[in-house]
């Protein structure tokens, strides 16, 4: 039986008992001390092989979730096929993918697979891109790129990137951490710039309007589960529900409404995709008065009922 959807440590350890919001100085999530230690890392970001973690798994690493990392998962050999939220696709040789924060996802690798994992908290996201906040919201939304030929020569930056970083990543040079942060920037730059700017996270014009909506993101995030009036998250912010509706239109494409129902809709998917949980629990745990309410609400939004989309999903 099924009853939640696992959720990782940064790095890839499982979260297990502690309280979701332990950190160490870093932004890492604390690792009990029965847990096995991750690999020595520099402070705001980690890198592996794809092998190193997923032979580990028998190169299956079953659907889970981080609540603060992003990542970004890029293949050298061989071929993937994963599971994202409730899309699949395949990603082939030279082609990576980024990982936003709490997306469910999973993968399934070939014998040959090579590649690498990018792993930073989502604080030293914003941290690298605070110069460029629109890159930021480019980000939030799954990104996949061509960066090389299947023969493996490389044809674009970001292959060039990733390579001077695995270099650096192992070396023991000075200046190593400044070297790091500002290769895993431009390489964050090529990625983000790959985004068409009709794009339904398309951006507005003014960096103001792009911070505002992260922090309406953060607070839905919070509170999505509640509930919680347009009045309630445009007096967090310091706008009218009007400006709120004028900036999610400018840069996501929909009414802030429309943005709160799709964040239930996305994690009431996640929940029947992975979890054997009841229609009755995961209303409940979304917020919604009854089953019914629930059931009507997922129809209107999914064209199918909860049950058959889990049935459909599965």
């Amino acid at each position: 039986m099924r009853n939640n959807i696992p959720i990782y440590k940064l790095y890839g350890e499982r979260d297990a008992v502690q309280h979701p919001d332990a950190r160490d100085r870093h932004g890492r999530e604390s690792v009990p001390a029965s847990d096995p230690q991750p690999i020595t890392e520099p402070e705001f970001f980690h890198l592996e092989s794809i092998p190193e973690r997923s032979r580990l798994h028998d190169l299956h690493i079953q659907p889970h979730r981080h609540t603060n990392l992003f990542q970004l998962l890029y293949i050298t050999r061989g071929q993937a096929e994963i599971s994202f939220d409730d899309q699949h696709l395949t990603m082939q040789t030279g082609q990576l993918i980024t990982v936003p924060p709490g997306t469910v996802h999973g993968f399934k690798f070939t014998d040959d697979i090579d590649g690498w994992v990018i792993s930073l908290t989502d604080y030293h996201l914003q941290e690298i891109l605070s110069p460029a906040p629109k890159l930021l919201a480019r980000l939030d939304q799954a990104i996949c790129v061509d960066t090389g030929s299947p023969s493996g020569q490389s044809n674009s930056p970001a292959d060039f990137l990733i390579s001077q970083l695995v270099t650096e990543y192992y070396s023991h040079n000075t200046g190593r951490l400044f070297a790091l942060r500002h290769i895993l920037g431009l390489l964050l730059l090529d990625i983000g710039r790959t985004v068409p700017q009709d794009h339904s996270a398309r951006l507005s014009r003014h960096e103001q309007k792009t911070e505002k909506f992260r922090k309406f993101q953060t607070l839905v995030e919070t509170f999505y589960k509640q509930h919680k009036s347009l009045d309630f998250y445009a007096r967090e912010i310091g706008v009218t529900t009007t400006q709120l509706n004028r900036i999610a239109k400018d840069i996501y494409g929909m009414t802030a409404s429309e943005v709160v129902q799709n964040r239930l809709m996305l994690e009431a998917k996640r929940t029947l995709i992975y979890t054997d949980i009841a229609i009755q629990q995961i209303a409940d745990e979304l917020g919604f008065r009854d089953a019914g309410y629930f059931s009507r609400f997922f129809a209107k939004k999914a064209g199918s009922s909860p049950a058959q989309f889990r049935s459909n999903n599965r």
